[in-house]
């Protein structure tokens, strides 16, 4: 299955931060060495090697991250593309519910490996749209990745908790198994969402922080918006 990359690059810069793909070897090293620092040395969920986390699923994805103004890395996610085995499909595959057929289609990605600096988590962006955390602005640079690649559906491995947290800040994800306990306590769940119905629901519900995520989007996205109705078809 091929997947063709209209426009792969994003660079958006408020209030101090960077919200961009990650496509140099040195910002790369970083990504892995901030992936090493959370999912190894914190979390210790994987093993890994050089002070480097690193893994198959690395190959043909896109990587994003916010950087501050001297361009240290402060957080992180990865985009695992349709013609690539999504983490789903094998290490996770006990939260997909039995019934349920995975998509893997060209407008449908994986998020994974979401992570933040520890010093960085009380960090807040500000501008005249409110104060956000560097989540929602390292998820207003996928949206506006996906905008451009006709990207529509994500699918997330979380925590339970965070996916009501999602939910409640207007993410809506819509379970496809049910919640399991992993061998470490944490209660995880299996989710997918789709941009177009993040769109529907918050341009009525959250108008502000709405005109915020789509503020510098592509005129393909900014047409979009204006008439939701037509992307909202089965």
């Amino acid at each position: 299955m091929g997947h063709r990359l209209i426009n792969p690059s994003i660079f958006i810069q408020e209030g101090g931060l960077i919200v961009k793909t990650l496509s140099s070897n040195n910002e790369k090293i970083r990504a892995h060495e901030l992936r090493h620092r959370v999912f190894s040395k914190e979390l210790g969920w994987v093993k890994s090697e050089n002070l480097l986390e690193i893994d198959n699923y690395d190959r043909n994805t896109i990587f994003f991250g916010v950087l501050d103004e001297d361009r240290s890395l402060l957080a992180f996610l990865r985009l695992i593309l349709p013609h690539n085995s999504f983490m789903l499909e094998k290490e996770f595959a006990l939260l997909i519910d039995s019934e349920y057929t995975l998509r893997k289609k060209r407008d449908t990605v994986e998020v994974s490996r979401l992570c933040v600096l520890p010093e960085a988590r009380n960090k807040r962006l500000t501008n005249n749209f409110g104060i956000q955390p560097i989540t929602m602005f390292l998820y207003k640079g996928v949206y506006h990745w996906c905008m451009r690649n006709s990207v529509r559906y994500l699918y997330l491995v979380v925590e339970h908790k965070i996916y009501r947290l999602l939910r409640a800040k207007g993410f809506p994800c819509k379970l496809i198994g049910e919640p399991v306990p992993m061998p470490d306590g944490v209660v995880a769940v299996a989710a997918i969402m789709d941009w177009n119905e993040f769109e529907w629901l918050n341009i009525s519900k959250k108008p502000m922080m709405m005109r915020w995520f789509t503020q510098d989007q592509s005129i393909q996205a900014g047409e979009r918006l204006q008439r939701p109705e037509v992307y909202l078809q089965p």
